[in-house]
């Protein structure tokens, strides 16, 4: 219940639906002073959320930096991939692949895995467990394992791991699979987006999974001194304040429940 109760707090105290709460009072309270101050409420939550400059360096704060493939020095036996967003979930044929906003999360391990610094590439993903969640290609597990065989892994290469719903339980099922293969030896890298490996970290240690982060898909741009990213507010900032609320009410959630 009290994960439940998490996900819809997610949505209430998102940017738009904190400026759509103080429209409401606006057509809907009796009270001029209420009327007033929800106005002025909204327009600030407007000028703060799409701020470029704001959001940027929310992002920059949290995200965790990127790594040079050149500082990986030695090889890792498995890569494990942390599905979501990768693929669209537009209605496609069997032999047709549509990428999406973070398609980087796979094209990063493949990359190690042609320079000979991955040995296994282990995709983990399913579909998620509340209607009321953005729905992902319910087949982007095996969507990716079919792309990255077609750019050159060996299929015999490529682990799967298709019951998580959610990052805790990449962790755990991630976990279950790497117990069943215990040959392939104990170094891990961790690809997801920048923004969401803080949490994604977390949720393997707590499963017995020690992984070096290798952070990918990065929002963050360099800072920008112009008028218009400090001053002009864009929708494309909202998204990206929306992100970063979002990933942060995660962990602390994630954090008070114990699971990261």
């Amino acid at each position: 219940m009290f994960y439940f109760l998490s996900k819809v707090l997610f949505y209430l105290l998102m940017p738009l639906s904190l400026i759509t709460i103080c429209l409401l009072f606006v057509l809907f309270s009796k009270n001029a002073k209420v009327k007033k101050r929800s106005v002025q409420v909204a327009f600030a939550f407007i000028l703060i959320f799409g701020n470029g400059f704001l959001s940027n360096e929310a992002l920059l704060w949290w995200e965790v930096p990127p790594i040079s493939p050149n500082v990986i020095t030695t090889t890792y036996d498995v890569g494990i991939i942390i599905t979501g967003g990768m693929i669209t979930n537009k209605v496609s044929t069997e032999s047709q692949i549509f990428t999406d906003k973070t398609a980087d999360r796979f094209i990063q391990p493949l990359r190690l895995y042609k320079m000979g610094k991955l040995r296994k590439i282990l995709i983990s993903g399913g579909a998620p467990n509340l209607l009321l969640m953005h729905e992902d290609v319910s087949d982007e597990t095996l969507k990716i394992a079919q792309l990255l065989e077609e750019l050159g892994v060996k299929k015999e290469d490529i682990l799967l791991e298709r019951k998580a719903r959610n990052t805790r339980e990449n962790g755990l099922f991630t976990a279950e699979v790497l117990k069943n293969h215990s040959l392939l030896g104990k170094k891990y890298l961790l690809f997801t987006s920048a923004f969401h490996m803080k949490r994604a970290v977390g949720c393997f240690l707590k499963a017995g999974i020690k992984v070096t982060p290798f952070p990918t898909a990065f929002k963050t741009r360099a800072r920008s001194w112009t008028l218009d990213n400090l001053l002009i507010p864009r929708e494309s900032n909202l998204y990206d304040s929306y992100t970063f609320i979002h990933e942060l009410l995660g962990f602390i959630t994630y954090k008070a429940l114990g699971y990261c």
